[in-house]
């Protein structure tokens, strides 16, 4: 067996950073170099936007509007969004620490190099994304939808996910074996990922009904 790639991370230092305003944010759709902390973004339209190497702490984006927007070598802290709609969205060299999404739409997205680190997120919507380089690290996740994504060098290290959907999901270096997994949908997605010893036994009913297997007790 060949050894699994991790993700592949760059540390990257936000420094001398100008404070932000969200209404220049919202008149501009762009953030380059800036500080927003204990702000209210609820609403905001950054449709098509960009924000690079800022900083977001203590931040509310309650229905913010992220389609089709750039966020790049940036940190998120307790950032708190219960509806975020970000689809074709591109994420690269991104850091979220100790937040909470609701719904998080990010469907088509382009995802590289993104940390979620301590991290409540209750349905991750990812179908068709394209993602590399991510680790998810000590988070709770209720539904994560890979469903059609291409997903390398991913990696989950003491997460819990209730239900994983993986329908037709094409996967190269993920690495389960710090997931706790209650449900999957569409194991046949699951080809290319790695699990651990304990997850095969566990998940032994699925794969039977998978495969159209009966089991049962031999004869005596």
């Amino acid at each position: 067996m060949r050894p699994i790639q991790g993700p592949r991370l760059r540390a990257s230092r936000l420094e001398d950073l100008a404070p932000g305003s969200a209404a220049a944010l919202e008149c501009t759709g762009q953030g380059d170099r800036i500080v927003l902390e204990d702000a209210d973004l609820s609403g905001i339209d950054l449709s098509g936007g960009r924000l690079t190497e800022c900083l977001l702490r203590s931040v509310t984006l309650m229905d913010a509007d992220l389609s089709a927007a750039s966020v790049v070598e940036s940190h998120w802290e307790r950032v708190n969004a219960p509806h975020l709609k970000a689809p074709r969205s591109t994420w690269r060299e991104v850091v979220i620490d100790g937040s909470r999404f609701g719904v998080a739409e990010l469907y088509d997205a382009g995802i590289s190099g993104l940390v979620l680190r301590g991290c409540k997120l209750d349905l991750v919507n990812l179908r068709n994304a394209v993602i590399a380089d991510v680790l998810f690290e000590n988070c709770t996740i209720a539904e994560l939808d890979i469903s059609g994504a291409r997903a390398t060098r991913v990696r989950f290290s003491d997460c819990t996910v209730g239900t994983l959907e993986a329908r037709e999901a094409r996967l190269k270096d993920v690495d389960l074996r710090g997931a706790r997994l209650s449900r999957i949908v569409g194991l046949a997605g699951l080809k290319g990922a790695v699990i651990s010893e304990k997850q095969l036994v566990e998940l032994a009913p699925a794969l039977a009904e998978h495969l159209g297997l009966l089991v049962s007790e031999a004869p005596r």
